[in-house]
């Protein structure tokens, strides 16, 4: 077999590129590549898999969509997931981070470009179908995506004329279709992790994205099938430290990822550093968050805050739950080399940056995945990290769950939970139950961009989703020792409105259906 250079420098290349607002899904531009003067060499290949790759999930999504949720809040509201999460969002402003790139078709029609052109490609068949396996699941991911956000969306497996007018999918025919491939390229796809296929989709990529498909619809005795059979193949292991999974020094032995954005300096970084990064740190302060995850972790007995009586609300960051302090700044807390507090207004006898009424989180809070304490301010917007999109925990939990959910083999479901909690630290559970499986996901998970689709699946909105979103507790923090003197009252960063009408479902943009008559609106709107 010929082994082909796979390029993650990602060359940018125009199959499909297009704007969001264009009419009928995207029309084709009229610089799209043809297969007269492409699709002839390996190099046209490698361009083409390269251009598949590029976009297939954006690496500021998954770290910001809690920001839709209870978990975390947005205060730039061009970004769009401000206005998710506090119900705001409408056919006029869905936009870039709260589904605008998710409605969009330009990926779609890179992947049916692709699938259709390498077909006349005179290379080995056995490498021809890996190829094409790769660029299936992407496909498959994004229709995840689109069904997720929007429930009905038109499925469309071949580059079709910009003339025609696509109607809405029924949802359940989106998720066969989605199950059905990846049932399909999980039999051709190599088992190898993440390092050894050096960022490729594989099959533990494919098995482990059906799981999540499954979960989600309820089908529990297939989850548990899937999720086992990712946690079997025996190239994933957990990362030992659960604070450096997340940093971009350890991605060269990390066997933990399965699915993850490749980035690399000057050819294709990312800037999550300059918007997630706090202020002093030349960063954007973007994300903020919230009271209630920070009191969702356990105290260190594996018990809650509520049930603990060793837990002092006066120090409400001892002795808790390792992960709490590994992926949260919180008053007090040292990052950076500094004593990390945004409820100050003055910090060393200057103005604060920090401060939450000035240019710091909004809830004086803010999560700390992925920021390292080595980045350098020429990084902010040059980021080399690459951002998990499935990782082996969630294998692990979506068995745990799913094994919860149908009755069956409970042992083996709280032994996998507890490899999770192991690692970070935490106390083992002794009884597995839905309470537990729930709370350990919203812990582990956090910032990771699975919120908002598990507060859909268990119909929680209307309980986490409405009403005042709370950060940070008053007070006032001792800038050499860290030490916090709490007053009353928690800050209010902004109150939300949650419509159950709208199933969870995003509206459809407005200008698509200016444009398009077969496009009909989701319920809500």
């Amino acid at each position: 077999m010929k082994k082909f250079k796979y390029i993650f420098s990602m060359i940018f290349i125009s199959l499909g590129m297009s704007s969001c607002t264009e009419k009928f899904l995207d029309a084709v531009p009229n610089d799209q590549l043809s297969g007269a003067t492409f699709w002839k060499t390996e190099s046209d290949i490698n361009m083409a898999l390269a251009g598949a790759y590029r976009g297939w999930e954006n690496g500021m999504d998954v770290v910001m969509r809690d920001a839709m949720t209870d978990n975390d809040y947005s205060w730039m509201a061009v970004t769009g997931y401000q206005q998710v999460g506090n119900g705001s969002v409408n056919p006029q402003t869905v936009s870039i981070g709260n589904g605008g790139r998710v409605f969009s078709y330009a990926q779609i029609r890179k992947y049916n470009s692709f699938l259709e052109n390498i077909e006349g490609m005179t290379i080995d068949a056995a490498l021809k179908e890996r190829l094409k396996s790769e660029v299936r699941f992407l496909r498959a991911y994004n229709y995840f995506l689109k069904a997720m956000f929007f429930g009905d969306m038109p499925l469309i497996t071949k580059t079709t004329p910009s003339t025609e007018l696509p109607s809405r999918t029924p949802v359940a025919q989106i998720y066969a279709f989605i199950l059905d491939e990846l049932d399909k390229i999980s039999k051709i796809l190599p088992v190898q992790n993440n390092i050894t296929a050096k960022g490729h989709i594989t099959r533990g990529s494919a098995l482990a994205l059906k799981a999540r498909l499954e979960l989600y619809m309820g089908k529990y005795a297939e989850a548990m099938a899937s999720s086992k059979a990712v946690i079997d193949m025996g190239v994933y292991e957990l990362y030992p430290n659960y604070e450096q999974l997340f940093y971009r020094q350890n991605k060269a032995n990390n066997k933990e990822a399965i699915a993850e954005i490749q980035h690399i300096q000057n050819d294709y970084a990312t800037s999550i550093p300059w918007q997630r990064l706090p202020a002093w740190k030349g960063g954007y302060s973007e994300n903020a968050v919230s009271r209630s995850i920070v009191e969702e972790y356990e105290t260190i007995n594996g018990l809650k805050i509520s049930q603990d009586p060793a837990y002092d609300s006066n120090k409400p960051f001892a002795n808790r739950d390792p992960r709490l302090a590994m992926s949260i700044a919180y008053p007090g807390s040292n990052w950076f080399g500094r004593i990390y507090t945004a409820l100050d207004p003055q910090f060393g006898g200057s103005s604060n940056p920090d401060y939450y009424l000035n240019d710091g989180s909004k809830a004086a809070q803010m999560s700390k995945k992925y920021l390292d304490a080595g980045i350098q301010n020429a990084e902010r917007q040059n980021f080399d990290a690459p951002i998990m999109v499935i990782r082996l925990a969630e294998m692990y939990l979506t068995y745990a769950e799913a094994a919860v959910e149908s009755g069956q083999n409970l042992v083996l479901g709280l032994e996998y939970l507890n490899r999770v909690r192991t690692r970070a630290g935490q106390i083992n559970a002794t009884v597995l139950n839905r309470e537990l499986v729930r709370r350990e996901r919203r812990v582990e998970l956090a910032f990771e961009g699975l919120r908002y689709f598990d507060i859909k699946r268990w119909n929680i909105g209307p309980t986490v989703m409405n009403g005042a979103f709370h950060g940070s507790r008053m007070g006032t923090v001792n800038q050499t020792t860290g030490e916090v003197t709490w007053g009353t009252g928690y800050i209010l960063v902004e109150n939300r409105t949650f419509y159950p009408s709208r199933n969870y479902l995003l509206p459809i943009p407005q200008s698509e259906i200016d444009v398009n008559k077969n496009m009909t609106q989701n319920p809500g709107y």
